[in-house]
């Protein structure tokens, strides 16, 4: 690409590309020009600096994964549904997107205020405060991104020089081979076998269940 063909749409894309490929750590604007075959100077003309940069790619991201325009029959159950299953495979396509919506300076851009709407929206059916509403959207988000955080760091760890075979303490006791003494409140489950309970998608639609469930009751 010359530098006269050069746009703020290309090197957004690039920089999206390049974390998915090697995380956050892999970015900068060096990097992004290498790859676009241009000065590393040009890319300022379009983006003023780094986080800049991350912002727009963070924004990007949630406009790509977008939420669909609702159906009339939708309740807010399914749009909490609905936004879990697009989150989900977010995280796992683009991880290190993760950390920078944890980050008020890149997150919350037009596209992700897009998505937050839609929830809230979703959650009027419950409550007509739309502080209340965006609360409620903002709890969901949260789990979806812890639950996804124990998928994603799993996968980044095996990236370095880490044994990813090794199992964990409380899958070694469910297992029944406990690598410490169990503790007494564990007891039972010790030898249970692991089931899909350390299965992250399971877990996340438990959690979520639970958690409207729990919506539900206090209105």
């Amino acid at each position: 690409m010359t530098e006269a063909k050069l746009t703020r749409a290309a090197v957004i894309d690039t920089g999206i590309a390049l974390a998915d490929e090697a995380g956050l750590d892999a970015l900068s604007m060096r990097r992004i020009a290498e790859r676009l075959g241009v000065g590393a100077m040009s890319l300022y003309r379009h983006i003023p600096n780094k986080d800049a940069l991350l912002a727009d790619m963070t924004d990007e991201v949630a406009r790509r994964h977008s939420y669909p325009e609702p159906e009339p029959e939708w309740t807010w159950r399914d749009r909490v549904r609905i936004a879990a299953d697009i989150d989900w495979e977010l995280y796992q396509q683009h991880p290190w997107v993760l950390f920078t919506f944890a980050v008020p300076r890149y997150n919350f851009g037009p596209h992700s205020l897009l998505c937050l709407a839609w929830l809230v929206e979703g959650f009027g059916e419950l409550t007509t405060d739309p502080r209340e509403a965006t609360r409620m959207s903002l709890a969901v988000w949260s789990y979806i991104a812890g639950i996804a955080v124990q998928q994603v760091s799993a996968s980044l760890l095996a990236e370095r020089d880490t044994d990813p075979d090794h199992p964990s303490g409380l899958s070694a006791l469910l297992r029944g081979t406990p690598l410490w003494p169990t503790p007494p409140g564990l007891a039972a489950l010790e030898g249970a076998g692991t089931g899909d309970l350390l299965e992250p998608a399971g877990m996340l639609r438990t959690g979520l269940d639970a958690m409207c469930d729990g919506f539900a009751a206090q209105h």
